[in-house]
């Protein structure tokens, strides 16, 4: 949660808030497009802007376009990426090491996380995600095995270090179901939460049902940037399963590991009866002080509210005892809103503005 002095914005103060960018694929390079087209607004609405101090992809953190140092404009470095090279190969390029980045930063930095997951150790994300916050630095989150492993001691590093932190990407894109179920249902407790939350391989099986071929279908997630270029994760529950547990552990606030989640991929989906629809879905409800959590391809009707939805579609559907049944949906067709899920993350930490209250 961030503890930062919001903003002058009534003022007309504008104050920087340098990014570091890990992770240079399809969120961040929109990303990229959105700060620019947008800065204006920002500055003007918010009164923030976002100079880019540090970037890094498997190959290493370099300079940003807007650091001290820095030689790579932004549209030169997304040129060179989009033809597949490495940072630190592009002329010009200034690398720097992990601390480096962070110091390029300072204090009112802003670590963005999309770097590839590592679900076993939570891989480079973890890694910078704890270095920052022990720097008093925030981080925005849109990947998610940092937050699904190790959420309460990232929390606790921001509450200790006066950092701000946001990981509302990493459910479902730009659709705001972690603020909306943290900040909004006070004082409610869950009987059912469920969704699907995996926009590939909800495409993939809609688009199996019209009669494309798996590879097919995956390839057409990967041209509008939805798929990664190993889509294994999409496919066999874990992404699913990784979003479920983040909301089971940081909206319904019960404990749980992902090994306690009960995971089917897409491989064995089920035959549709005539009028049913296969959905990949993922579902926790609390049993005691636990909490079953499964994620399965499942045929629903076509007329319900799963059945209903898109091939671009995510959806989640929550029942408590305060707020009834409550059910959003967005449909998303490429990166730019879970980029702009990223950013939005980054003006609430700079605002200081909470995701909510963190409870006790």
């Amino acid at each position: 949660m961030s503890t930062q002095t919001p903003p002058a914005g009534g003022t007309g103060q504008v104050s920087a808030h340098p990014l570091i960018l890990l992770g240079m694929g399809n969120v961040h390079r929109e990303l990229l497009g959105i700060l620019d087209a947008k800065a204006e607004t920002l500055a003007r609405r918010y009164g923030v802007t976002f100079p880019v101090a540090a970037c890094a992809d498997r190959s290493g953190f370099i300079l940003g376009p807007d650091a001290e140092g820095g030689r790579i404009p932004a549209g030169a470095m997304l040129a060179a990426k989009a033809k597949g090279a490495k940072l630190r190969e592009i002329p010009g390029a200034a690398p720097v090491s992990l601390e480096e980045a962070l110091g390029a930063a300072g204090p009112r930095g802003i670590l963005c996380d999309a770097a590839s997951m590592d679900v076993v150790t939570g891989g480079i994300g973890l890694t910078a995600a704890r270095a920052a916050l022990g720097r008093g630095i925030s981080v925005a989150f849109a990947n998610k095995s940092a937050v699904a492993l190790a959420f309460d001691e990232l929390e606790t590093l921001a509450r200790e270090n006066g950092a701000g932190l946001g990981w509302s990407a990493t459910v479902c894109g730009g659709l705001p179901v972690v603020n909306a179920g943290r900040r909004d249902l006070v004082a409610a407790e869950f009987r059912r939460l469920r969704g699907v939350f995996n926009s590939t391989s909800n495409l993939v099986l809609g688009r199996m049902a019209e009669g494309l071929s798996l590879e097919e279908a995956v390839a057409e997630a990967q041209r509008r940037g939805i798929a990664e270029t190993d889509p294994t994760n999409d496919l066999n529950g874990t992404d699913t399963a990784l979003k479920l547990l983040i909301l089971v552990r940081t909206v319904m606030r019960r404990k749980a590991t992902l090994a306690e989640v009960d995971r089917t991929g897409i491989e064995r989906a089920p035959a549709p009866a005539a009028g049913e629809v296969v959905r990949l879905l993922g579902e926790a409800v609390p049993e005691g002080d636990g909490v079953r959590m499964t994620v399965t391809p499942v045929a629903v009707p076509r007329d319900s509210f799963f059945g209903s939805i898109g091939t671009l579609d995510m959806a989640v559907e929550w029942e408590t005892d305060l707020f009834s049944t409550q059910r959003l949906v967005a449909t998303e067709g490429d990166a730019i809103p879970t980029a702009a899920a990223v950013l939005r993350d980054a003006v609430h930490i700079a605002c200081g503005r909470p995701t909510g209250p963190t409870g006790r």
